[in-house]
């Protein structure tokens, strides 16, 4: 076997390693669908819950609002992005006033405040590759009191994961659709 063959990885057929497999355009086609699917359904409970959420007080006041936007690969040592995570800051921009950040520690920085309640999050934004990037939102000051149960660990998450490297099973678990709106909404 030459160095490059080596260097490539390149496997006689002979062996008891199979060759490697690529995906069939029609099923990347079908987990494109199927990650709509999964994208469109988050993007409407997360509507609800911030609704909901408000209805009460603020997304504030409830823990587990503040563990899914919490989750943030720099934590633990790893580089991934969680669409969850994502998506629910996306969507609660709404509910904050947005304004220039002190820090300069991410791509880009600001300092967003609850509308209700005046609590403050530092926002972040990195990409770590050309592949991977994700936002953050850390709470820096909780004007409010908690409503809602307490967060579950591992952490429910619903669409998923995307990067070079995860956290453990102990930290986050994919869950159904039914158990990630449940915890969600739960009070």
């Amino acid at each position: 076997m030459g160095f490059f063959d080596k260097l490539f990885g390149y496997r006689p057929s002979s062996t008891n390693t199979p060759a490697k497999t690529y995906l069939t355009e029609t099923e990347i086609k079908k987990r494109n669908e199927d990650f709509n699917i999964k994208f469109e359904q988050t993007k409407e409970l997360f509507i609800h819950s911030l609704e909901y959420y408000n209805s009460i007080h603020c997304q504030c006041s409830f823990p587990r609002f503040q563990q899914l936007i919490g989750i943030d690969c720099t934590n633990s040592g790893n580089s991934f992005k969680c669409y969850d995570t994502d998506l629910l800051i996306d969507l609660s921009a709404g509910y904050f006033n947005i304004e220039k950040s002190e820090l300069n520690d991410e791509n880009t920085n600001e300092k967003w405040v609850c509308k209700k309640c005046s609590s403050i999050y530092e926002y972040g934004w990195s990409d770590f590759s050309i592949y991977v990037e994700r936002q953050k939102l850390r709470l820096i000051k909780l004007n409010v009191s908690y409503n809602g149960k307490p967060v579950d660990k591992p952490v429910p998450i619903y669409i998923g994961l995307m990067g070079h490297s995860y956290p453990s099973k102990q930290d986050v678990k994919n869950v159904s659709f039914d158990e990630f709106s449940k915890y969600m909404n739960e009070n």
